[in-house]
């Protein structure tokens, strides 16, 4: 683990001497924020593959908002794919319980490989549907559809699937119904938390997500 975390260490510090030099346009304070954003979620989850358990099940998961961890996701995206990003569904709080680094691992996985079927102008679409019992994030795209894709993509289901079922969810494949090509959703088991507050928005995705 030394051996990424000096190297991600650096990366950070360099980050945090550059926005404190003087005279430093606020657009570029923007990029070094998201710069430090992303190196720590890469940091996260390289922890997260090394000390990974094979349970059955997490006993004493702490309360996980998804909806943060999507945002986290489809903001990176934003910046990295030229296609058109779209997110549908209701906002806010969406509380389930687990790692969050193994979670946003799955929404990853799902997403890239949407984005590598889709191509670099097509579309995906990334759907909340929130219930009592279960949460699920539905990621559409236009691409050809399972097994017609650019190579790449459908890595990383088996172990999305895996790492799902170890936190109570699923993962289903399909044919999208609107976008004709694949279809996937994830589902995490919705956990109550009591005496949050509504968590209100402050963090606008930027680029072509809406």
């Amino acid at each position: 683990m030394h051996e990424i975390r000096q190297p991600v260490a650096v990366v950070l510090a360099l980050a945090e001497a550059a926005r404190g030099l003087p005279g430093t346009p606020d657009e570029t304070h923007e990029y070094l924020d998201r710069i430090v954003d992303q190196v720590q979620e890469v940091s996260a989850a390289a922890f997260s593959v090394l000390v990974e358990q094979a349970d059955d099940h997490l006993d004493g998961a702490a309360p996980l908002d998804l909806e943060e961890v999507l945002e986290s996701v489809l903001d990176a995206y934003t910046v990295t794919w030229a296609g058109t990003l779209t997110r549908s569904g209701p906002r806010g709080p969406l509380w389930t319980a687990g790692c969050r680094a193994t979670v946003r691992r799955c929404v990853v996985n799902v997403l890239d490989n949407a984005v590598r079927a889709a191509g670099p102008t097509g579309r995906v679409v990334v759907t909340t549907v929130p219930g009592e019992d279960a949460i699920r994030v539905v990621v559409e795209d236009d691409g050809p559809g399972f097994g017609l894709g650019p190579p790449g993509t459908g890595i990383g289901l088996p172990a999305t699937r895996r790492a799902l079922r170890l936190h109570g969810g699923r993962l289903a494949t399909g044919r999208s119904r609107t976008l004709s090509g694949a279809r996937v959703t994830l589902s995490l088991p919705t956990v109550p938390v009591r005496g949050q507050p509504p968590r209100v928005d402050l963090h606008r995705m930027t680029g072509r997500a809406s």
